[in-house]
């Protein structure tokens, strides 16, 4: 499918689109699509919690990882306690995603909703293990303490060029505290400069 050959421009590494940066490792692999054989695209809202027509195609959600990366995830939920999946475990925390997950996650529930399920906007269909993340205090807590940084950034501009979309909550992460009626935590970290 087109959008394969698409993640070479958004998960490109320094420019050079011979290579792509898998999403949880930070490893390195060629671009080229092989069948899925080394690397496959990651749905972070997983097909089956809720996709199902042009959202599971989004880019903006689709991200490149190794197979073996994407088979350890599988379809679930993001979390810190146990039996949830920590995005930053496949790089023993060197590289941060918490943000990163949250801010895909808003977007595309806000973008898209749950299109499979009977209420598009049912706060039960983004939390808990039935969900794509463990609770609301968890996806806040993320991007608290992961705050928005020049690749996201980078990446935002790059899907931007090719379909001509943006995600708000990278240029505009306080809004995610907003929509919840939760407090911008203090000092918060913001492309934007902090004024929506």
């Amino acid at each position: 499918e087109a959008n394969k050959t698409l993640l070479k421009y958004t998960d490109c590494v320094r420019g050079d689109t011979s290579k792509i940066c898998f999403f949880y490792s930070g490893a390195l692999g060629s671009s080229t699509w092989d069948g899925g054989t080394t690397w496959n695209r990651e749905h972070t809202w997983p097909d089956s919690k809720g996709l199902g027509g042009s959202d599971e195609n989004d880019i903006m959600m689709l991200r490149p990882t190794s197979t073996s990366e994407n088979s350890s995830r599988g379809n679930t939920a993001y979390g810190q306690s146990s039996g949830y999946y920590h995005p930053n475990s496949e790089s023993n925390g060197k590289y941060d995603l918490r943000g990163d997950v949250s801010r895909i996650i808003l977007y595309q529930y806000t973008r898209w909703g749950c299109i499979n399920t009977g209420s598009k906007y049912n706060p039960n269909d983004i939390f808990g293990t039935a969900g794509v993340i463990e609770s609301l205090d968890v996806l806040l807590d993320w991007m608290e303490q992961d705050p928005v940084d020049t690749w996201e950034m980078g990446r935002n501009d790059a899907v931007q060029a090719i379909t001509g979309t943006r995600n708000v909550f990278v240029d505009y992460p306080e809004l995610a505290f907003d929509l919840f009626n939760a407090p911008v935590p203090d000092g918060y970290d913001s492309p934007s400069g902090g004024t929506p």
